[in-house]
C-alpha cells in the first residue's frame, strides 16, 4: 500500500454495514455467489480494513474447534484496492487476531482462482477440488 494511505483496522462480533455492503460487493455482485450471509456472522470476529477512512476490505475468522484451529472466511478486497498489498496487510491483521485468540492453526476454503495468493502466504492445499454454489474451492491450512 501507500505509505500515504492511512490504514485502519477494525474488528466487530458482528457483521455490520460496511462488511455487508464489501461481501455483497465482492461476492454476491461480483461473483454471483447468492447464500452470501449465514448463522456463523454471529460466532465470528469480523475484521474491517480502511483506507483514508473509507471501507475497503473485510474477512471473518471463529474458532472451528476446541485444538486450536481457526476458520478465515469471507475475505474481501474491493475491486479499487486489488493489486496493492492490501490482502496481504489484512491476511497479517486476520492471522494476528488469531494468534492473539489462542489459535494455532488457520484454515480456510479458497477459491481455485485465489490458491496462488494463500500459496505464497504458506497456507497448503488439503485434499481435493470441490464446488461451493458454482466456484471450485480448495481447503487450505496453515500453522500460525
Amino acid at each position: 500500500m501507500n505509505l500515504e494511505n492511512e490504514i485502519s483496522v477494525e474488528y466487530y462480533n458482528d457483521i455490520t454495514e460496511d462488511t455487508r455492503y464489501i461481501r455483497e460487493t465482492v461476492f454476491v455482485t461480483e461473483q454471483g455467489f447468492y447464500e452470501e450471509f449465514d448463522e456463523i456472522d454471529k460466532k465470528s470476529i469480523h475484521i474491517l480494513i480502511k483506507v483514508n477512512n473509507r471501507r475497503a476490505a473485510t474477512a471473518r475468522i471463529y474458532k472451528s474447534d476446541d485444538n486450536g484451529k481457526w476458520t478465515i472466511g469471507r475475505f474481501a478486497v474491493l475491486k479499487e484496492y486489488r493489486g496493492k498489498g492490501l490482502g496481504l496487510y489484512l491476511m497479517k491483521k486476520v492471522e494476528e487476531k488469531i494468534k492473539e485468540q489462542g489459535g494455532l492453526i488457520a484454515e480456510l476454503s479458497a477459491q481455485k482462482q485465489a490458491e496462488k495468493f494463500y500459496l505464497s502466504l504458506g497456507y497448503k492445499p488439503m485434499g481435493e477440488i470441490y464446488y461451493d454454489q458454482h466456484a471450485p474451492h480448495i481447503h487450505m491450512e496453515k500453522e500460525i
